[in-house]
């Protein structure tokens, strides 16, 4: 399964973004919440998209700024909206609350939605370049969790590699985020960036990996305001995908 992030097209309206993700050929969509996106946290409106366009919410991503409450409403929505996933943006080294939610709520809210709540595992950022900008920014924390989710450009400037990243955590990845990475640049398409994803997917389908391949992209990579842009990228990336995960 292929997939997009609405945030990957990002610019256009939600009805717009179905519409492309649909036209592409992909084979679901995952809604990122946004706080003052109120059409995102319509249940209903998201319903009505999807049945629009023949295209599944497969999983639906938390904001930034979280926290219990706002995290269980997003859990909720999920479930309204009947995607099988939700992605977890990482808590801020200091959002205490967030974090203890993720830690202690998570996995018995897992068994009674029946669905795969799963961490995304942090981005490289510090805090007046000395603490970590984010919780559970350690592998070895992460591995502690049960389910997560692998975004690969996330992985560019960590101390370990993409690659050893993937050896470690492999038994809790449920959920890919797929993007590239060329030096400040984050999220660019699969094949403009120096993360080794070739060797990344070839791992992922030697491993039987079932989870989604969710494209996260830069909309500006993308090419958001040129649509014979968009699909030629939309192209390439599933070409790039397939040539080394041909299940996918």
């Amino acid at each position: 399964m292929i997939a997009i992030t609405t945030d990957s097209l990002k610019g256009y309206g939600l009805d717009q973004i179905f519409e492309i993700a649909s036209a592409a050929k992909l084979d679901g969509i995952e809604v990122v919440i946004r706080h003052e996106d109120f059409d995102t946290q319509n249940s209903d409106y998201l319903k009505k998209l999807s049945k629009r366009h023949n295209l599944p919410i497969i999983a639906v991503s938390t904001p930034v700024n979280m926290t219990s409450s706002k995290g269980l409403k997003v859990v909720n929505l999920a479930s309204e909206v009947g995607a099988s996933f939700v992605t977890l943006t990482p808590p801020e080294i200091f959002n205490f609350d967030y974090k203890k939610w993720v830690k202690d709520e998570i996995k018995p809210l897992r068994k009674k939605k029946k669905m795969t709540i799963a961490l995304v595992n942090p981005p490289v950022g510090t805090i007046l370049g000395i603490l970590p900008k984010f919780s559970f920014n350690d592998i070895y924390q992460l591995k502690e969790l049960d389910d997560l989710v692998l975004d690969t450009s996330n992985a560019a400037n960590k101390s370990e590699p993409l690659l050893e990243i993937y050896s470690v955590l492999k038994q809790n990845i449920r959920y890919i985020h797929l993007g590239n990475n060329r030096n400040d640049r984050d999220h660019t398409l699969l094949n403009d960036g120096n993360m080794p994803l070739e060797s990344c997917l070839t791992r992922l389908a030697r491993d039987n990996f079932k989870g989604p391949i969710t494209l996260k992209l830069n909309p500006k990579a993308l090419g958001v305001g040129n649509l014979d842009k968009i699909f030629s990228n939309l192209e390439g990336c599933k070409k790039f995908i397939r040539k080394y995960f041909p299940e996918a």
